[in-house]
């Protein structure tokens, strides 16, 4: 029986793995069960076995794609390190997932398709449970260490996540990734602007 659930669950994970690859070249509308079947090397069948339809399994793709963007912004505080490199591991969350082909393709499908249904977004981080932010956790603990004073950790976690997302992700999903020279230029400027309005010891 355990088994039988690990093979099945070996199944699951390559459809997921092959829907990953075909959401993020082809598109949603162009993707099919078929090619998603074709790719993973499993019948039709047993694609729907697993998701009864192309929007869930769409839906399980993004949930699981979001997860592995949390798990890169899942940067605890360590007191021994400076401000400004612990920062720098929050820009590069963004960087990586901009450097990262299927990563990028499944953000621009997600994009497209947040414009045909806006509650998409909504839903599916709803479905994900995700509680505080981790840069706003983060900046709570610097805080408390004495190193930083931010009067309202949210509004900035949200403010340098926005700030991120525009230097970066935008440009990456509508033109081109930003080149590695501007962008860490970039992120060292973002970074010094935060840290010259609510570092209290030096970065």
């Amino acid at each position: 029986m355990a088994k039988q659930q690990r093979d099945t669950s070996k199944k699951r994970e390559a459809i997921l793995d092959a829907a990953a690859h075909v959401f993020a070249t082809q598109g949603f509308d162009v993707a099919s069960m078929d090619h998603i079947a074709e790719v993973s090397g499993a019948s039709k069948r047993t694609v729907y076995n697993h998701f009864a339809s192309k929007e869930v399994l769409f839906r399980e793709v993004v949930d699981r794609f979001l997860a592995q963007s949390h798990e890169l912004k899942e940067i605890p505080y360590d007191p021994k390190r400076s401000l400004a490199s612990q920062l720098a591991r929050f820009a590069d969350s963004i960087l990586d997932l901009t450097r990262n082909e299927q990563w990028l393709g499944l953000t621009k499908v997600m994009t497209g398709v947040t414009v045909r249904q806006p509650g998409f977004v909504a839903e599916t981080l709803a479905r994900g449970g995700r509680t505080e932010d981790t840069l706003e956790t983060w900046l709570r603990a610097a805080n408390a260490d004495g190193r930083m004073k931010v009067r309202d950790p949210g509004l900035t976690a949200r403010t340098f996540w926005a700030a991120l997302n525009g230097a970066f992700l935008m440009p990456a999903i509508y033109v081109a990734p930003v080149l590695a020279a501007e962008a860490n230029a970039m992120k060292k400027e973002l970074i010094d602007l935060l840290l010259a309005k609510h570092a209290v010891t030096a970065s």
